[in-house]
């Protein structure tokens, strides 16, 4: 009962760091027409894919619970290193405490809900603690270029 409850909570806390979740963020900011913030998470995005991509084309890593893979592509998607969803929820934490939030009880939270999520991804051996660090690096190194004015 306890593993369930802690498979529940990091299963759910992971999606926070999942394309699905910055897409809704991202149509969040383009339909209320906010382009300009939209335009800075979508090449964001596209950065952290692009290198990822690179990195795993050169360097293949195994996932602490290995995925089989039969071609290319599922081979790109079965190397763990960099973490794209440490890149990516890297990138929104610092987006919104650089543009939203101000309030220090706004950004302790939202850095709770960070490491939560880069948790979550070793929690159910997605990744290892140094595939998580090269994600945070490439997140930051994202918002080094689009979020700085």
């Amino acid at each position: 009962m306890i593993k369930w409850f802690f498979d529940k909570v990091f299963e759910e806390f992971t999606f926070l760091g999942g394309i699905l979740f910055y897409g809704l963020v991202c149509l969040w900011f383009l339909f209320g027409e906010k382009y300009d913030y939209f335009i800075m998470l979508f090449a964001g995005v596209i950065l952290i894919y692009v290198v990822t991509f690179l990195i795993r084309l050169f360097y293949f890593k195994n996932r602490p619970k290995k995925m089989k893979y039969r071609g290319f592509i599922e081979k790109i998607d079965a190397s763990s290193f960099p973490s794209v969803h440490a890149a990516r929820i890297t990138l929104l934490f610092v987006f919104f405490v650089k543009f939203f939030f101000k309030d220090l009880i706004l950004i302790s939270l939202s850095f709770m809900i960070l490491v939560m999520v880069l948790s979550s991804r070793i929690y159910l051996k997605k990744h290892y603690f140094s595939d998580l660090l090269g994600g945070i690096f490439l997140g930051l190194f994202t918002s080094l270029i689009f979020l700085t004015n």
